[in-house]
């Protein structure tokens, strides 16, 4: 008999008593291991988070352990130990991005896979090479679903197996999904296939892989998407309501509707709802959109702020934004690679002498200041935020990065207290003010602490009391002409 602490009921009721209960739990779904009576479910908390739910009697017959698979718990290997397993034996290693083989900035030159991609097209270019070379059959990635009264959810993962599906999913989707339904499909449907994912996903399938022979012979890929945090559905839904469409009215969106002759990162909202009078479709500059600032961490979910992954360090190929002033000004979009397995170094090497990508190399210094603001947050101000649960005692996954709080000046660590606060605060604030109706009551909610934030980010103490004596002087010199005013024509009366 195995010791209790081996039992599947005391290893899932671990999983429940720290990730979850924790609130580090991202729904991935990787602890359901494609059981159909799973003891675990993966579905909508009320926040419009995915979270792991405990449902029924806990089958004896169910020896796996979630353990083991899930991306945040204290007994799965972390990235760099998953790294060198897989890409040691070709791969330079680096403390920021990962191994690596070479890393590129670029985009795609043939088709529309550019213009109707979030950057430079480089992900859904790949996906529809895997298919065309026949190197997998399937490709599991996210994609837009029409919501309905029984499942409102505008995104979720799905299975393409030709091209044209393949593109239906270009963009990003800001927006919470899981992994269960699919890969329970693929537990069931023999085949090759390709996963693309946030970093701690790819994580949970590369954790999955080590644990299960039948993923490990299936999933032959997996495309890694950069990632600054996840959201709940309240973003796009608080979003959608500044211009006047309710929650309920959503059929579409998208996040990233290129403008030309504007910024990569100068990008609109593109939302589509069902109204009393049809169709409807709104667009509008995200930047005007109160929330949409991604350094406030609106609907973050709490995990992300444990996570010290940015760049997907364990799949085989990573792709994001090249937020660098070289490339930011072309609106048409220009994405980095971090290139890891050899088969992906010869897709693009193959796209690139056939031109059909332009594409650059990139030291990997310059992937890092792509993605200063992220690697600030999940780096330094990570440390300082363990350090704060250390020191209250809370429960919190192994990170690679060490507690601490001296590195920090006393700015960034209220930067970091704000940023958590702001983030919990919005899922509370967004809950009633949906109850309420009244979109309002959470902009009345959440500009204090806005505007707390934002002052954290204004000119040093010497220059505001610069600039207030320099104003300060300036109206003693407009009052004293005043007054020199007044008297002259008092004399000359």
């Amino acid at each position: 008999m195995k010791p209790k602490s081996l039992q599947p009921a005391g290893l899932v009721g671990r999983l429940l008593s720290t990730v979850v209960s924790g609130g580090y739990c991202v729904g991935c779904g990787a602890c359901n291991m494609g059981w159909e009576d799973s003891p675990l479910q993966i579905k909508l908390d009320k926040f419009g988070m995915f979270k792991a739910f405990s449902q029924g009697e806990i089958n004896p017959a169910h020896v796996g352990n979630p353990l083991a698979v899930c991306p945040f718990s204290e007994e799965a290997p972390d990235e760099d130990k998953i790294g060198a397993d897989l890409f040691a034996p070709h791969g330079k290693p680096d403390s920021q991005i990962g191994y690596h083989l070479a890393t590129y900035a670029g985009y795609v030159a043939e088709g529309a896979f550019r213009i109707q991609g979030s950057s430079g097209g480089l992900t859904s270019w790949l996906l529809c090479e895997l298919l065309n070379r026949k190197w997998v059959d399937h490709v599991i990635h996210v994609r837009p679903r029409v919501p309905n009264g029984e499942d409102p959810r505008l995104f979720s993962y799905q299975i393409s197996s030709t091209v044209g599906e393949v593109r239906l999913g270009a963009k990003s989707h800001y927006y919470p999904i899981e992994m269960s339904e699919v890969l329970r499909r693929v537990r069931q449907e023999p085949g090759r296939y390709v996963l693309v994912g946030l970093p701690c996903f790819v994580k949970a399938v590369r954790l999955l892989s080590r644990n299960d022979p039948i993923m490990a012979q299936r999933i032959r890929f997996c495309v890694g998407l950069f990632c600054g945090h996840l959201k709940s559905t309240g973003y796009a839904e608080a979003l959608a309501w500044q211009r006047g469409i309710e929650p309920s009215q959503i059929r579409a969106v998208n996040f990233r509707k290129k403008l030309p002759g504007r910024a990569a990162n100068d990008y609109c909202l593109e939302v589509t709802a069902q109204t009393a009078q049809g169709i409807l479709t709104q667009t509008v500059p995200a930047a005007e959109l109160f929330g949409s600032d991604w350094g406030l961490g609106f609907f973050k979910y709490k995990a992300c702020d444990y996570c010290d992954d940015i760049c997907a360090e364990v799949a085989d190929i990573s792709v994001g934004d090249a937020w660098l002033e070289k490339y930011v000004r072309d609106s048409g979009g220009t994405s980095i690679a971090i290139v890891r397995h050899p088969m992906m170094l010869d897709l693009l090497t193959s796209g690139l002498e056939q031109k059909r990508l332009v594409l650059e190399p990139l030291a990997p210094q310059s992937i890092v200041e792509s993605q200063a603001s992220g690697f600030r947050h999940r780096r330094a101000a990570l440390a300082y935020r363990l350090f704060l649960a250390d020191r209250q005692r809370r429960w919190h996954p192994p990170k690679r990065v060490k507690p601490k709080w001296s590195h920090l000046t006393r700015l960034r660590r209220r930067i970091t207290r704000l940023r958590v606060t702001l983030a919990e605060s919005s899922h509370t604030a967004w809950q009633q003010a949906r109850t309420q109706r009244d979109f309002a009551q959470f902009e009345a909610s959440m500009h204090p602490l806005v505007k707390e934030y934002q002052k954290c980010y204004g000119p040093p103490w010497p220059q505001r009391f610069y600039s207030r004596a320099q104003w300060e002087a300036k109206l003693a010199f407009r009052r004293a002409i005043a007054l020199w005013g007044k008297a002259r024509a008092a004399v000359q009366d």
